[in-house]
């Protein structure tokens, strides 16, 4: 598929066509990996549903900081590939799929040698620890073709094809429904089971978008042979996603140290948990799409030095973006319990589940409105501030509520306050930030000089 130039023609409807690949990538992807944990939830029980859940919170902590250099490598290719320099995009395509075997070892070797440390200090709790120790074994595995997959994907995306990678989602999801049913019902192999589907799955997509990039004759292609970290890239990349990366370890550690406090409260709430991330991946997921969109869109224009389709690009995601949220979190609301029914039929469970919804995805535009905020300025290379007030608002404020507010009152309604709350703080500070008169002029200024 034809690299797409984004610097000119109808904002909207380049927002729109570039999104909606991502989008339903997206949603297939939390499509399959609802289909797993229903599998597992089903068919091994409530401790393997927890286990999965903790899991889940573990992996996404220790491999969102490298999904953030991935982030950074990405904006760095759309700005120039809207600069138009083919021996920038050709070092940036190399580097990044350099840095995307280095991350997948290191990540590996640590995930294995510390997941277990890491799910102990977490309250896992001992009926649960078994299940999870042996999940998060084998999903390590999957390290290396995960962050292959994920750089790959962003190089693809940075040149305004979306879709590809969609279709190599779906055959990857489609492969890890079946080795699910096979691995867990037929051969009852548990949570194990389900983390070898995953790996194997995950192997696959890195197959796929490997041979995609090898075998392209456009300015992305890629040659094995010549896979180098060119110095002034990395740096370029450091740059913009050290500070991303940093600012998703902070916000999921805030996530882990919420998971602790719901391990105080037994088996029912961390399973109630489990499901619930689970159903509000179906919010999730379009955020992130037209978040990502935004990133590519503004990239590309920042290396373009068009100004005025920033802005415009900038206001229309974020009309699509909360129009779409308030929608799918109403069906969400309006239907929650045939939709916790799907997980599980345990009553308890579902009450949970249903007050985790009713708290939270009420106010879920507002989170939506931050995405976006934070998508523009990652597109426009704007990433320390952005990264403060994560750590400042999502990170330390909600640790910081929960702490004290769960040593005044052991209430599991703590829990679900601590993430509307923060959302508020995070918005008025980005806000506050992105109305700042001269960053935009600023930034491309920058562009000139250094892309």
């Amino acid at each position: 598929m034809a690299v797409t130039q984004m610097t000119k023609g109808s904002i909207s409807k380049q927002l729109i066509l570039f999104s909606i690949p991502i989008l339903i990538s997206n949603l297939f992807q939390q499509l399959y990996n609802t289909v797993d944990t229903a599998i597992v939830g089903r068919f091994v029980g409530a401790n393997a549903l927890a286990a999965v859940g903790t899991c889940n919170l573990v992996v996404v902590f220790m491999i969102y900081f490298f999904i953030g250099l991935s982030n950074g490598s990405s904006i760095v290719l759309s700005q120039c590939f809207g600069e138009n320099d083919e021996e920038k995009v050709f070092k940036t395509v190399h580097t990044t799929m350099g840095l995307s075997f280095i991350s997948g070892i290191v990540l590996m070797i640590v995930g294995l040698l510390s997941a277990e440390t890491i799910l102990k200090m977490i309250n896992t709790p001992d009926d649960v620890i078994g299940y999870a120790v042996t999940y998060i074994r084998v999903y390590f595995l999957s390290m290396i073709p995960m962050m292959i997959y994920n750089m790959g994907t962003g190089i693809l995306r940075a040149m305004g094809d979306s879709k590809t990678p969609l279709y190599y989602l779906g055959a990857a999801g489609i492969l890890n429904i079946i080795l699910d049913l096979v691995f867990i019902i037929v051969f009852n192999m548990g949570v194990m089971g389900a983390a070898l589907a995953t790996t194997l799955s995950q192997t696959l997509s890195a197959i796929l978008i490997l041979i995609k990039l090898i075998s392209s004759n456009e300015v992305y292609k890629l040659n094995i042979s010549k896979i180098r970290i060119d110095k002034d890239i990395l740096k370029r990349i450091l740059v913009i996603g050290v500070p991303t990366g940093l600012q998703s370890v902070l916000i999921c550690f805030s996530n882990i140290i919420v998971q602790s406090k719901v391990n105080l409260f037994g088996l029912d709430v961390m399973a109630a948990l489990t499901v619930y991330y689970k159903v509000e991946g179906f919010i999730y997921m379009p955020i992130e799409a037209l978040a990502m969109a935004a990133s590519n869109f503004i990239g590309q224009n920042i290396g373009a030095r068009n100004v005025e389709r920033v802005k415009k690009g900038k206001s229309l995601s974020m009309k699509i973006c909360v129009g779409m949220t308030v929608l799918i979190g109403g069906l969400i609301m309006i239907f929650k319990t045939p939709i916790l029914h799907a997980f599980t039929t345990d009553s308890e469970v579902v009450k949970y589940g249903s007050q985790f919804i009713m708290f939270i995805v009420p106010l879920y535009f507002i989170y939506a409105m931050n995405q976006i905020l934070s998508g523009v300025l990652r597109g426009a290379g704007k990433t320390f501030v952005p990264m403060l007030i994560g750590l400042v608002c999502m990170c330390g404020f909600r640790v910081g509520w929960l702490v004290v507010m769960m040593g005044i009152v052991k209430d599991v309604r703590i829990i679900y306050a601590s993430y509307p709350l923060t959302w508020i703080l995070t918005n008025i500070a980005m806000t506050a930030y992105y109305y700042k008169s001269s960053w935009i002029k600023k930034t491309t200024l920058e562009a000139v000089e250094t892309v």
